[in-house]
Order: C-alpha cells, then sequence, then structure tokens
C-alpha cells in the first residue's frame, strides 16, 4: 500500500524551542524545534506565519505547535520531522522559567582547526578565525533546489590546523588575509573533515592572529598535448535553476522551478568535464575542467554545442597547463622561447671605416663639382 501522505496522517502538539528559522523558499520555509526528545526539523507550509516563527525564536520564547504532521526522519541525528500544514497554528508565550538550551539556541560556537579534527562528534556547525591560504578550485555546482551556484574551494588555517572550505556564492575574500566565518557547516567525508559556508554564514575580514599552519596545495604546471576530452553542458535559466529536457533550438523554454518561459537567449550555459592529456615525459593525466577555464582558453559561441566545445579543445596546439587537486585551474599558451645573451659576453666594438685615397679623391672632386655648379 502506497504511504499516506502528510496531509493524511495523525496529527499531533508539540512543543519546543525553534531556531535556525530560514528565508521563505517559494510556497514553505523550515525550522529546527528543539524539544524534550531533542531536536528535529519543521517544514512549515504557510509562508504567512514567517514572522511569527521568526520572532519566536529572536525572543527565545517556548512554542507550541499544533495540528503538525509527524514523520520519522531519514536522518540518523533526528528522530523525527514535524510538517506544518494550511490547517496548523502555533501559540507562543514568554515563560523564562521553562529549560532552555542556551548552547544550542546561542548558535555556533567558536573553535580552532586543531580541537574540530579531533573531535569524534562533530557539531553541525561552528564559527571560526581563518587565514586564506590558497584558492584551490573555482566553479558552479547544482544545489538541492536546483539552482547553479557559484562555488570556490579555499585551504585555509589558523595557528593550529588548516582545513578545506568551500564558499558559496560571491564574496569579497583575498588570499593571504584573515577572516572572521560564523556560521559554517561541518562535514565529513571518507574521514575527512571540511567545511562549508550557509545561508547563515558572515566573512569578516580581521587583523592577522599570528603565523598560521604551514600548508601548501600541491600544484604542477605541465606542456601538453589535449589528446581526448568529454564535455557536457548544463542549461541554466537567468534565476540559476537547472533546467532539464529542453531544446535549445525551441524559442522559448520552461522552467519547473520558477514557473516561467523564458526566452531561449537568456539561458545560460555552463559546459564541464574532463580532458586527456599527453605530457612531454610521462603518462596521460586525465584532469577536470569547468566553465571558466574552458572559456579562458576557448571563444565560445552562444549556440555551441559539446561537440563544438571538444573540437576546439583538441584542435588547441600544446598548451602550458596547471593542474590543482586533478582539477584544471590554469590553461594558456606555451611561453615563447627568446635567445638572450649572457651577461659577461662583451659588447661588440664597430670600428669607424678609413677612407680609401681613391675614395677621397673621389668625394674632394664630387664636392667641387657642386660647389662650382
Amino acid at each position: 500500500m502506497a504511504e499516506q501522505s502528510p496531509a493524511k496522517k495523525l496529527r499531533k502538539q508539540v512543543k519546543g524551542f525553534l531556531c535556525n528559522v530560514s528565508p521563505i523558499k517559494d510556497t514553505y520555509f523550515d525550522a529546527v524545534l528543539q524539544h524534550e526528545g531533542g531536536n528535529s526539523k519543521v517544514v512549515v507550509f504557510r509562508p504567512e506565519d514567517h514572522m511569527h516563527f521568526h520572532n519566536a525564536e529572536k525572543t527565545r520564547s517556548l512554542v507550541t505547535l499544533e495540528d503538525v504532521v509527524l514523520q520519522s526522519s531519514i536522518e540518523s541525528s533526528r528522530r523525527m520531522d514535524i510538517f506544518y500544514t494550511h490547517s496548523s497554528k502555533m501559540s507562543c508565550v514568554r515563560n523564562l522559567g521553562e529549560a532552555f538550551n542556551n548552547c544550542f539556541s546561542a548558535g555556533p560556537q567558536a573553535v580552532q582547526l586543531s580541537e574540530l579534527l579531533k573531535l569524534h562528534t562533530k557539531p553541525k556547525r561552528v564559527n571560526i578565525n581563518a587565514k586564506i591560504i590558497q584558492e584551490v578550485r573555482r566553479g558552479n555546482s547544482v544545489i538541492w533546489d536546483r539552482q547553479n551556484l557559484p562555488r570556490t574551494e579555499y585551504t585555509v588555517a589558523d595557528t593550529t590546523g588548516c582545513m578545506s572550505l568551500t564558499v558559496w556564492c560571491e564574496h569579497s575574500i583575498t588570499v593571504g588575509e584573515w577572516y572572521n566565518i560564523t556560521d559554517v557547516s561541518v562535514r565529513e567525508i571518507s574521514g575527512k573533515t571540511s567545511l562549508s559556508t550557509t545561508k547563515d554564514t558572515q566573512i569578516v575580514s580581521i587583523p592577522s592572529l599570528g603565523t598560521a599552519a604551514a600548508v601548501q596545495v600541491p600544484t604542477e604546471t605541465i606542456r601538453c598535448d589535449i589528446i581526448g576530452a568529454n564535455i557536457k553542458n548544463l542549461l541554466i535559466c537567468p534565476r540559476k535553476h537547472k533546467l532539464k529536457n529542453v531544446t535549445l533550438s525551441s524559442p522559448t523554454l520552461y522552467c519547473i522551478s520558477c514557473n516561467t518561459h523564458y526566452k531561449s537567449t537568456a539561458i545560460i550555459m555552463n559546459f564541464s568535464g574532463h580532458l586527456d592529456l599527453k605530457p612531454e615525459t610521462g603518462n596521460v593525466v586525465k584532469a577536470k575542467i569547468e566553465d571558466e577555464v574552458i572559456r579562458s582558453a576557448l571563444t565560445v559561441n552562444p549556440t555551441a554545442s559539446p561537440k563544438d566545445i571538444i573540437k576546439s579543445l583538441i584542435a588547441l596546439p600544446a598548451m602550458q597547463i596547471t593542474i590543482r587537486e586533478n582539477v584544471i585551474v590554469k590553461m594558456e599558451d606555451v611561453p615563447q622561447k627568446t635567445d638572450i645573451k649572457s651577461e659577461d659576453e662583451p659588447p661588440i666594438k664597430v670600428e669607424p671605416v678609413k677612407e680609401s685615397k681613391f675614395y677621397s679623391l673621389f668625394n674632394s672632386q664630387a664636392r667641387k663639382r657642386t660647389f662650382t655648379d
């Protein structure tokens, strides 16, 4: 039997404190409810109640959510999810006598990177003070709501350790500067801990806090021929949503996320893929390449297809390519060799040529004729 929709499930009442209330996302928003049994995600399908949720979070008030739908959560850190539907109600009272977990609601705590690496149970969000050591890669990625957003990965370090930080969207960041970075998400993939900015993250420049831990991401620059390529394209609407099953030859293209038809000329095309590179010495190298690097090496026609990009890349002469963590970060022409003389080599001395007697006689006779004429 098919699972019942949230609207048809048993409705209940829950009580707790709200935090992490998100902005409105089209027709809903979400939040976290701290209650006696732990923390639950709340999905709110009444955008008109957003201000009430925001005020309850701001004033740290005890709230009661009535006529909500409870469902087992797929997240191991939560027992249940709460669906606040169009028939649900919220009541809010200021009762400072209620138990309140100040550590949870006060927001992420500042940590040193070495401490974060040692923790067995990682916090969901932290604040850090760190120096931007190096920009590792730059590109775009599609997130959960189908938006294609700019993504830059940095190596950051404080005085105790280093870590990878992924920064979403555009930020004014300078390599070599120190920043206070708040509300960053902690992730652990394949045993490696990394950080990622969130919608609440703020990045503020601060004075130097000392000598950062020494770290450098290995970078290799090689002269090589492009002997293979596999490129795909991603079509993006003006509001940055990924489009599926569309044909560029149509005069208009429909975005299901925006519920809007757009001119085909307003659609953004993003290319990415990998190249097979043959260095002058050694084995073939396979490396990823993003749209920004492709466009730095090629003039991309607005109607270009992945096959056009592949042909243009393979037709390039030998290139000087910089690779960092298996990603191409720079592609440029091979520098031309020039003959440079040694500084120790003495300059060539040019001596004046002495006139012969015949040359002197000829010149004097010619001057004479000119003068007498």
